[in-house]
């Protein structure tokens, strides 16, 4: 099993390696959605500044955080995990809190981590992939031609079998067949 897991996150990994771009502390990667360090979500004139209205915290060391009382963000902390913890948990929460969002054309979404290379960049991908149907690989790219991202071993893993439930439940669709549970667990209800 461990080395089928390996091939399926072997070339991700490679096609990671692909960006030649720098470290930068926040990058637009979305229309209206950034990814940033812990340095910039702390920098609350920057924050002014960029227009932030919520924040996607994917290394909070707490649920609740009060310190952008006063400034008008939605806030959403998920806890802090080693990398090699599930992290696919947390795709379906961070897809519909950027989804929502992004409903309100005045919204800007930063989604932070402590260095915005792994745990973020996952969530983003994760919602790239659950809200605009894109592959694995294609989010990937579309995020590695404006911005430098590292995500750990496991979270690559994580997202390839999210890709595999994604395309199977696509192919179902198309198909008329019913999705089971598990597939449905992936879609965003349109309010």
């Amino acid at each position: 099993v461990d080395v089928q897991e390996n091939k399926c996150s072997l070339p991700l990994e490679d096609r990671l390696r692909r960006c030649t771009l720098s470290k930068t502390p926040v990058t637009e990667v979305w229309p209206r959605v950034f990814i940033g360090n812990e340095e910039t979500a702390w920098d609350r004139d920057k924050l002014k500044e960029m227009g932030i209205t919520h924040i996607l915290n994917a290394a909070a060391p707490k649920k609740d955080l009060k310190y952008y009382r006063g400034m008008n963000i939605t806030y959403c902390g998920l806890p802090s995990f080693r990398h090699w913890a599930n992290i696919s948990k947390y795709f379906l929460p961070a897809a519909k809190f950027i989804h929502k969002a992004l409903r309100n054309p005045m919204s800007k979404v930063l989604i932070h981590c402590t260095q915005g290379l792994s745990h973020s960049a996952t969530l983003f991908l994760a919602y790239l992939m659950i809200c605009h149907d894109m592959m694995v690989e294609e989010a990937i790219d579309h995020v590695i031609k404006v911005r430098c991202i590292k995500p750990y071993f496991g979270h690559l893993k994580h997202l390839a079998f999210l890709n595999a439930d994604l395309v199977l439940q696509r192919k179902l669709k198309l198909q008329g067949k019913k999705t089971d549970k598990k597939m449905k667990k992936w879609q965003i209800k349109a309010k």
